[in-house]
């Protein structure tokens, strides 16, 4: 009986590790950009920082990009994979 109780015991901590929540990955945020391009095609952004910089990435879906143009000003959440998984619109170049 004595060893029953030891395996359950052993299992039940192998066991709880692994139903441990799982912890959301960080992701950084640009909160004013101005699109330089939008290739829905590719799924790929390219956009300017108020620091300069110029970067291309790819968006988790085309669909993300659509009503993006070249000029308008938004912020973007990008994962650990370098991936934009977010896009809002602050302003528009259209009139």
């Amino acid at each position: 009986m004595k060893s029953f109780i030891l395996i359950a015991a052993l299992l039940f901590m192998l066991v709880i590790p692994l139903m441990a929540p799982e912890e959301s990955q960080a992701a950084l945020t640009y909160t004013r950009v101005r699109v330089e391009a939008v290739d829905a095609a590719s799924r790929s952004l390219t956009f300017k920082t108020v620091e300069g910089e110029v970067w291309t990435l790819a968006a988790l879906s085309p669909d993300m990009l659509s009503g993006l143009h070249k000029g308008d000003t938004c912020s973007l959440e990008i994962d650990l994979d370098n991936r934009v998984t977010k896009i809002v619109k602050i302003d528009s170049s259209s009139p």
